[in-house]
């Protein structure tokens, strides 16, 4: 198979000479055990602020990559800290939710991620519904339940592509793609684009950001590879892009 039909052997972006910098710790309120013989368990980088984010499970990491590529979340918070609510049973209880996405708008929705056949098996939908009156304004505007029926695999491997090519430092790719995006009267191939920027992967790597950005969008429900077409998104006055 060919590198440039494969957005994930799509090369690595020039190495900059700046120095490493580590990235801010977890916000979570509890500490994950990374020890785990069932599900995986581990960590990314936030692009937003650079903060490490703890997961633990795949469809975790696969919910926080996809909240963290919507340009209405500006911060996403990992286990955030418990809210004490009280049990259909009338038992008072804590509960931690898996996330918490702060929104361009200032509102702040708290989310519980979990596989399709639990949630369903548990009501995890009718759970939610009886604790939302409960949680404090402080803490957040609203609850939203994500499983895999809402995250497709073109959703995440798109996120995690987007994932990757925020985490490079500016570059002249950029300003090239922008410099052709902006002559665009209608759609052409990221392909050609690439090879009109002269910037090989680079290239390629700063156009999955403009689509991120919301400049450029896929002319069909895809994933991003060289031969996905795009277009120029019409701006209105007042709307802006994270």
């Amino acid at each position: 198979m060919s590198d440039t039909t494969n957005p994930t052997l799509s090369g690595a972006p020039s190495e900059p000479d700046t120095p490493f910098t580590p990235p801010d710790p977890s916000s979570a309120s509890r500490r994950i055990t990374l020890r785990s013989k069932g599900s995986l368990r581990g960590s990314l980088v936030t692009t937003t602020d650079h903060r490490q984010l703890d997961y633990e499970s795949t469809i975790e990491r696969n919910a926080a990559v996809v909240l963290l590529a919507r340009r209405d979340v500006v911060r996403l918070d990992d286990q955030p800290p418990a809210v004490a609510i009280v049990l259909p049973d009338g038992a008072p209880s804590h509960h931690t939710f898996d996330f918490r996405a702060h929104l361009v708008d200032g509102r702040r929705i708290a989310i519980a991620v979990k596989d399709e056949a639990r949630a369903a098996k548990h009501d995890l939908e009718g759970f939610l519904r009886h604790i939302a009156p409960q949680i404090p304004r402080d803490f957040a505007d609203g609850l939203a339940l994500m499983t895999e029926r809402r995250m497709s695999p073109i959703i995440i491997a798109n996120a995690v592509l987007l994932h990757a090519v925020r985490r490079d430092p500016p570059n002249a790719a950029d300003a090239a793609i922008r410099d052709i995006i902006g002559t665009l009267t209608g759609d052409a191939c990221i392909s050609d684009l690439v090879a009109r920027s002269g910037h090989g992967a680079d290239g390629f790597r700063a156009v999955v950001r403009l689509i991120g950005t919301g400049d450029i969008r896929l002319m069909r429900d895809e994933r991003i590879s060289y031969a996905s077409r795009v277009a120029v998104v019409a701006r209105t006055g007042g709307e802006g892009t994270r």
